[in-house]
């Protein structure tokens, strides 16, 4: 008889409004660049913000939490000033963010009208359903409506992160990706969070609503690496 260990629960949605260390992540480094920039200029900017982007990753090891989202920060900033040094434009340094969010966009607008909506399917494998429950008609209309909403939010990213670039304005461009960053993404996360559960009955134990039993996995922390699309692009 071998003892099996229980799978971990899922995240938690509404955990992600209490993690302080999102906004840090996402947010200080493009602001510390156009800081830098203003001040110091291009090569400096740039150094500055690989050098928050190692920091706030050795910060998260230090301190034994998921380096997933942190990892992800040093490889995109790297890019981003590298785009940025090679057009010699603090611009330059947004580009990969609004490509980001222009791929998403597609990818999640796409899903959803083939049918296929791919917050279902994250959402499937994290609460351990099967995938084909996901192409059940009341499931796909669900899961459909919250797909397109993270696609909006993507959309509106992309499209105001190019007008700005293509403007020059680089200070309006730190302030979007803050203010379209982890504000408006936790907008949707619980809009999501209200909406799903209340449609999808199997849900609501899980999702940590009432009025019907819990599901086979209760969630109770989230990692912000591994619940849903990326955040704070």
């Amino acid at each position: 008889m071998t003892d099996e260990k229980p799978k971990p629960p899922p995240p938690n949605p509404l955990e992600l409004l209490r993690d302080r260390r999102a906004i840090v992540d996402t947010g200080l480094g493009p602001v510390a660049f156009v800081g830098v920039n203003a001040v110091a200029g291009l090569e400096t900017a740039a150094i500055t913000a690989v050098a928050i982007s190692v920091v706030v990753a050795l910060w998260r090891a230090v301190r034994k939490a998921p380096l997933t989202n942190a990892i992800g920060g040093i490889l995109g900033t790297g890019l981003a000033v590298f785009i940025a040094l090679r057009t010699g434009s603090a611009e330059g340094y947004f580009v990969p963010r609004a490509i980001q969010n222009a791929g998403l966009a597609l990818a999640m607008g796409g899903s959803a009208l083939i049918g296929r909506p791919l917050v279902g399917y994250i959402v499937a494998l994290l609460y351990g359903r099967p995938l084909a429950w996901v192409r059940e008609p009341r499931v796909r209309r669900v899961f459909s409506v919250v797909t397109l909403a993270f696609a909006a939010l993507f959309t509106v990213r992309a499209v105001v992160y190019t007008i700005l670039i293509a403007a020059g304005r680089e200070g309006a461009l730190a302030g979007a990706v803050i203010v379209l960053g982890w504000p408006a993404f936790l907008g949707i996360i619980f809009f999501a969070y209200r909406y799903v559960p209340a449609r999808l009955p199997e849900l609501r134990g899980a999702a940590g609503g009432s009025g019907s039993p819990p599901s086979e996995a209760t969630p109770s922390r989230a990692d912000t690496s591994t619940s849903g699309p990326p955040a704070g692009a």
